[in-house]
């Protein structure tokens, strides 16, 4: 019985631990699909990124893809490979290398959590390129790629803008879940509205506005005196035809009117657009930022 018992607790012991274990193992991970690395390559690459992860407490995933896919396939297979191994929104990043047959290899970044900070993708501070481009120095010609300079090409990008740190005031927009990210003590904090509005540059522009406004109001204020002082100076003799003076007064209205909807209208919306979107943040999609390109 007394054996049975022990047997039993150290299953139990065994179950507790297994978390513990998935976890720490999970931090790094290197598939190679078509075997582009040998036994003693491998096993280097395996231990540099293991260095990366526990260095800048991001998990990493190294796919290496031996099999033609397109480029829809390729990113949702980094994404969805990373989700499986370490759960959504947890920090990390993966790399997808593309070592098929394609004639135009397509190679991804996959980040999450505060992996998107470290390896941003904005117009202002894109990362993931450089990242790519360094990587994709030992991936030519196609069909003679440098698999292992690649892998350890990325191990060092990954430590590389882990120590460079998060820029300044930098923020994400996830337009899947139409929430902003940015990172307060490094904790990643999520709001319904965007981040770091600059007051100061919105009372700047108050300011702006409302003398503008006081220029256009006395311009305004001392064409509209003239034209009556005009009117009032002028003889009876010559007194234009009522209907005229109306037509030529409506048709000027209307096209003023018409020409101010047009320029705000089509403007406001382009600003709008690229503003939000790419003009001092970086994209999510889902809960994943990134990029990719072609060699």
């Amino acid at each position: 019985m007394k054996k049975y018992l022990i047997v039993l607790l150290t299953i139990l012991l065994m179950m507790l631990c297994i978390p513990v274990y998935t976890v720490s193992a999970a931090e790094m991970q290197l598939y190679d699909e078509g075997s582009r690395l040998s036994s003693e390559e491998f096993a280097e690459a395996y231990e540099r990124l293991t260095e990366a992860a526990e260095h800048t407490g991001m998990n990493v995933v190294v796919i290496l893809g031996n099999e033609p896919r397109s480029d829809a396939t390729i990113e949702s297979a980094a994404d969805s490979a990373y989700d499986q191994l370490y759960g959504q929104k947890t920090n990390g990043i993966c790399i997808y290398i593309d070592v098929s047959s394609n004639a135009h290899p397509y190679d991804y970044i996959s980040t999450s959590g505060l992996g998107q900070f470290y390896y941003t993708n904005s117009s202002r501070s894109n990362r993931v390129d450089s990242m790519l481009y360094a990587v994709e120095k030992y991936l030519y010609p196609v069909g003679s790629e440098d698999v292992f300079g690649a892998v350890m090409a990325f191990a060092d990008q990954i430590e590389n803008y882990y120590e460079i740190g998060i820029p300044d005031r930098y923020w994400i927009y996830d337009d899947v879940y139409h929430e902003y990210y940015h990172v307060e003590n490094g904790q990643v904090i999520t709001t319904s509205t965007k981040p770091y509005i600059n007051i100061g540059n919105l009372v700047k522009g108050g300011i702006i506005g409302l003398f503008i406004g006081i220029f256009a109001a006395v311009i305004t204020s001392a064409a509209v005196r003239s034209k009556y002082r005009f009117i009032y100076q002028t003889v009876p003799s010559t007194y234009l035809n009522k209907k005229t003076v109306q037509y030529t007064e409506q048709s000027d209205r209307f096209i003023r009117t018409r020409t101010s909807k047009t320029h705000v209208s089509s403007s406001s919306g382009s600003r709008s657009s690229g503003g939000s979107h790419h003009s001092g943040g970086g994209h999510s999609h889902g809960g994943h930022g990134g990029g990719g390109h072609h060699r």
